[in-house]
């Protein structure tokens, strides 16, 4: 077989792939996970109900998918360098406050799935736990990068606490989906809101002799 045929089959392969988990996504949210069957993703991906297990491990497989590529996004990377490369803390907070929020518009939607299902499945349960542990990871790293800049009014257990508080899972969810918030305006407030309960101030500058 040749390289070139190899080449086509697992682009194909990985077109299949991601159709699945596409189709997949979009009638969890949809329909919610329950109500969705392994015969609508099929049909919506356009494939074999037998693909869709043997692709992607059926919903368990498929939600396990999503809520690693909503975890394990480059932007959590990318964003968590330009925050910790700020010396200015206001605007380390700032960022943070983006970052979540842009997380937020681009997976909010496997956050909630995945919640609403986790009390319900095992399987799930384990998947958001990890996700979670990730999601705290992050923001226990903003604490950490303004701690050291000298920056908190708090302690750092608090001050981690309290970026949980703000920007975890309840947020912008409340702010932006029950009270129906522009997001501009969620992510103003809630940064300007975990300032002051952070008492964030500026460092003092050291001065030489």
């Amino acid at each position: 077989m040749s390289s070139t045929s190899t080449g086509r089959r697992a682009e194909y392969a990985e077109q299949t792939r991601e159709a699945i988990i596409t189709a997949a996504r979009e009638l969890f949210t949809e329909r919610g996970y329950f109500a969705t069957t392994v015969n609508q993703i099929a049909e919506r991906a356009r494939v074999a109900p037998a693909t869709v297990y043997a692709v992607t491990g059926g919903k368990h497989g498929l939600i396990a998918t999503l809520v690693d590529r909503w975890s394990t996004a480059p932007i959590v990377a990318e964003r968590g360098a330009l925050i910790t490369a700020s010396r200015d803390p206001h605007e380390a907070l700032r960022l943070t406050a983006e970052a979540v929020r842009d997380m937020r518009i681009a997976y909010g939607d496997i956050m909630q799935t995945a919640r609403s299902v986790a009390p319900h499945d095992k399987a799930v349960a384990e998947s958001l736990q990890t996700a979670t542990t990730r999601y705290r990871a992050s923001l226990n790293s903003v604490a950490d990068h303004l701690n050291n800049l000298n920056a908190l009014g708090v302690d750092l257990k608090t001050a981690q606490d309290i970026l949980w508080f703000h920007f975890g899972y309840t947020g912008f969810a409340t702010l932006v989906t029950e009270t129906n918030w522009t997001y501009e305006q969620a992510t103003t407030w809630l940064t300007t809101q975990t300032a002051q309960a952070l008492n964030l101030h500026k460092p003092r500058e050291l001065h030489p002799g």
